[in-house]
């Protein structure tokens, strides 16, 4: 343990770390970690055998909304020295280059978060999970074991996706339901759900407050804008059922029987 400026840092063993490593909080990095070029580090705890590649931000802070006033905000002095980790990133976890991840996220084990991704405040990320480049994940979103999020994905804070879940590239959640921007309606958030093992294809728009049921897989560049019931195939705008899903087409039985479901 050392400490420097107030921060107090703890490096296990056999790590390395890049030139540019800055810390700007309390930071306990597992043993056999490698942190790349150019990485900030702050109020994070990293597991073991975990990797930091070049240009990542962990532990992004949150400023204030668009248009509120930031001057007290930014104005304000905190103490340092007793703030607890507010990032938790587990064993086996791969963050590729130029990933920015918010403050009170927690990512489990055996994890990647690919290239450019952003994981916004109040994430959790099951065991096994992957996020795909592009990705935005927005705030107070959970993800659970060992679910597939391919690139250039938006994802609606609020947002409920369930283990065994595949999200092909380019999808959409929306979640702004009327929209109240400049309007005299006001906005409520009503965020999707994708139900455990649901396999939603490239380019599909999810509408706000959508529930996909478990297992149902939605066809590319559908538009989703009512619930789906469990194992069925929906596709179109708006989407609608072509047929139920065959037994082929469901997670299959050693994954079933490894998890429990």
């Amino acid at each position: 343990m050392t400490k420097k400026n107030n921060k107090k840092i703890k490096i296990g063993k056999k790590c390395t770390l890049g030139e540019n490593v800055f810390f700007l909080g309390n930071v306990t990095i597992g043993n056999n970690c490698k942190i790349g070029n150019n990485v900030i580090l702050g109020f994070c705890s990293i597991g073991n055998n975990t990797v930091i590649e070049d240009n990542s931000i962990i532990g992004y802070d949150t400023i204030t909304g668009h248009y509120e006033d930031r001057t007290k905000f930014l104005n304000k002095k905190r103490d340092i020295s007793n703030i607890k980790p507010r990032i938790k990133i587990g064993n086996n976890v791969l963050i590729r280059t130029n990933v920015t991840i918010y403050v009170d996220t927690i990512i489990h084990d055996n994890c990647w978060i690919n290239h450019n991704a952003i994981i916004r405040e109040n994430v959790i990320i099951l065991d096994d999970s992957s996020i795909g480049s592009n990705t935005i994940c927005e705030n107070n979103v959970s993800i659970g074991k060992r679910c597939l999020i391919q690139n250039n994905t938006m994802i609606g804070s609020d947002s409920i996706i369930e283990s065994f879940v595949f999200i092909g590239p380019g999808v959409t959640f929306t979640n702004n339901s009327p929209i109240g921007h400049l309007r005299d309606v006001k906005p409520i958030i009503r965020a999707p759900k994708l139900r455990l093992g649901c396999a939603i294809g490239g380019g599909v728009t999810i509408c706000p407050g959508v529930e996909i049921g478990e297992e149902s897989i939605i066809a590319a560049g559908s538009v989703v804008t009512e619930n789906v019931p469990p194992r069925i195939i929906i596709s179109g705008n708006p989407a609608q059922k072509t047929k139920n899903v065959s037994k082929k087409g469901l997670i299959k039985k050693e994954i079933r029987e490894k998890y429990g479901f």
